[in-house]
């Protein structure tokens, strides 16, 4: 029997089908081929769809200005579609995702080893990503790993969408932290040392923030990660699942920082450190 949600649209169901048929018909097909077919319909979609096409451009001359060029940016700018479909084929493909596996394409260097080191304080440790590379890529390396840990993230608007989402999370032992039930099981987990994942890096007016400098404009940027990390008394580390040729991902750690109030000037001290992660992005 076919479930229908409060306020459905009637297109959604139809359209969650497609979508599950279309991730099931990638995950019969190898990685390569995959990420190919994703990589050209992302090249195709950048000519078709003229709305996103134009946000993505708009973005591209506000972080390079005039340093490139109309034709530089648009070269960037379907290649940003493309990275984009491959980031969510490696996504859809959590659900037979080994740790084996994501050693084969993901490098990592130090970086375990550093999170390992930090952890052995017992403070905790806040991951801070952005919305590049592949940032869920990201949360189930490390927890693939053995780290235990869970991500904050935004309820789908659509139950069977989240249901899936958090799934495919699940399966590589990432836990999802609602962002309506964020305060407190975020110093839970640091309180029992785990890693708790963030991407603060968008402008969302129902959280309180402060604007800031982001490639030379000024950014409303949320202060919610520092406030966490002051309370809790736990450390703060910028992280970044980068792509790379071939299909590969480089794991880039930023600055570790020690987020305290100073002076006993409290909105100082988050702005202060509030602009020392941003840089870092």
């Amino acid at each position: 029997m076919i479930r229908l949600w409060p306020n459905e649209k009637f297109y959604r169901y139809p359209l969650y089908i497609l979508t599950r048929l279309g991730a099931w018909f990638l995950l019969l097909l190898p990685r390569s081929w995959a990420l190919a077919l994703a990589n050209g319909i992302g090249y195709l979609g950048y000519e078709l769809v003229s709305r996103q096409r134009t946000k993505i451009l708009e973005n591209l001359k506000l972080a390079y200005g005039d340093t490139k060029s109309d034709s530089e940016r648009n070269a960037i700018g379907r290649r940003v579609m493309g990275h984009m479909l491959r980031t969510a084929v490696d996504f859809l493909r959590f659900a037979k995702l080994s740790r084996d596996q994501a050693a084969s394409f993901v490098e990592v260097g130090n970086a375990y080893a550093v999170c390992k080191d930090i952890l052995q304080e017992g403070k905790g440790l806040i991951i801070m990503t952005a919305h590049m590379g592949n940032w869920e890529l990201l949360a189930g390396a490390f927890c693939l790993e053995g780290f235990t840990g869970a991500v904050v993230g935004r309820r789908i608007y659509y139950e069977p969408y989240n249901r899936w989402i958090v799934g495919l999370r699940s399966s590589v032992q990432v836990q999802t932290i609602y962002q309506d039930e964020a305060v407190r099981q975020i110093y839970k987990r640091l309180k029992a040392g785990e890693i708790v994942g963030v991407l603060p890096d968008q402008d969302r007016d129902s959280v309180r923030g402060i604007f800031v400098d982001f490639f030379g404009v000024p950014a409303y940027t949320t202060v919610a990660p520092v406030k966490f990390a002051m309370h809790a008394q736990a450390p703060i580390l910028p992280a970044f699942m980068v792509r790379m040729p071939g299909n590969r991902y480089k794991l880039v750690l930023g600055n570790l920082m020690r987020p305290k109030i100073e002076n006993g000037d409290r909105a100082a001290s988050v702005r202060k450190y509030t602009e020392v992660w941003m840089k870092d992005f």
